[in-house]
């Protein structure tokens, strides 16, 4: 069993601003886990739970979303299939960037920090041996407070953060 496990994705993230709608980004993230305990076989499997860290950068014209998350993940690894399923519950902050035109038709950028949270996470990864991993699907669904640049204020908006990439697994038990 590894101790943790380093992952470099690539990131899609759908922003709903009020200032263009719907902003859609490219970007990256860098995930890091560390394997607390395996239970052992289980229906050819085992369930590892861990603690997760995030922290994902995307922009496109409209804006721009960091984000800095942590939180537990529980992994169900399928030995003879090499498929593991993982879901994780993160929370941390966002520096969130909202570009575009206020109520007086000037062009003007806002950026707020905000605490962020990740409600519900979930991938599939593909152990492809003892030590590389690739992400085949991860899904995040985020909450951040975003600027509004018509009213002045900020809201909370619903992010879908879609990734995918390599991942290295350290060390053995």
């Amino acid at each position: 069993m590894p101790v943790a496990e380093m992952s470099f994705q690539y990131a899609y993230n759908s922003l709903t601003t009020s200032a263009s709608g719907e902003s859609n980004q490219s970007g990256g993230s860098v995930y890091g886990q560390y394997f607390f305990k395996g239970n052992g076989t289980r229906w050819h499997g085992r369930s590892i739970f861990g603690i997760v860290a995030n922290f994902s950068g995307s922009a496109s014209n409209s804006g721009s979303l960091y984000t800095y998350l942590f939180g537990p993940r529980f992994s169900l690894e399928w030995r003879k299939s090499h498929l593991n399923w993982h879901g994780e519950y993160k929370l941390g902050g966002a520096h969130v960037r909202v570009n575009g035109e206020n109520s007086a038709g000037s062009e003007i950028s806002v950026a707020r920090n905000s605490f962020a949270w990740c409600a519900a996470g979930s991938g599939l990864d593909l152990v492809l041996a003892k030590h590389y991993v690739v992400t085949l699907l991860q899904a995040d669904f985020l909450n951040a407070e975003v600027p509004d640049l018509v009213a002045g204020t900020s809201h909370w908006r619903a992010d879908m953060r879609i990734s995918g990439g390599v991942g290295f697994r350290l060390g053995q038990r």
